[in-house]
């Protein structure tokens, strides 16, 4: 597994800083890269070996990659050794994850439009109506590419 190209190894870099860019951790980023370029399993072992990073550091990241759904847990029959591979779903689990931070922003949203000082002030009000119908047009925009994303599959 050591074997990667420099050229794979910098695509696996660039994909850390993009993820440390969107207030992830590069260790995150750089073991999704890893993961989305390798077809087989990984072990934590192996990913740390690899990206030259602590074993606890794999440990930590791998965590949020579980719960965010772009990474996957497997395990063979009479190994202990959990190994990890790229999700299928990652892209949809993306999607339904924006979806749902979008709605608890448009949530957020509604409760200060009901403020009386912000409902009493027409400027102000107005804000949170325009803001209103911009997540409304997004969450739209959102569920149309997820509902594109899964007739393709």
């Amino acid at each position: 597994m050591n074997n990667l190209s420099p050229e794979l190894l910098a695509y696996i870099e660039e994909i850390g800083l993009y993820h440390e860019q969107q207030g992830v951790s590069r260790i995150a980023g750089r073991i999704l890269g890893l993961l989305m370029v390798t077809e087989s399993t990984l072990s934590a072992e192996q990913i740390a070996s690899v990206l030259q990073v602590s074993l606890g550091s794999v440990s930590t990241n791998i965590r949020l990659l579980l719960r965010s759904g772009h990474v996957e847990k497997k395990s063979i029959t009479g190994n202990r050794v959990t190994y990890y591979i790229y999700s299928e779903n990652a892209l949809e689990r993306e999607l339904l994850a924006s979806i749902e931070r979008v709605h608890s922003l448009k949530k957020t949203l509604e409760k200060g439009a009901q403020i009386q000082s912000v409902s009493d002030n027409e400027i102000v009000s107005q804000r949170f109506v325009e803001m209103g119908r911009g997540i409304d047009y997004y969450i739209e925009s959102l569920n149309e590419l997820l509902n594109r994303w899964r007739a393709r599959r």
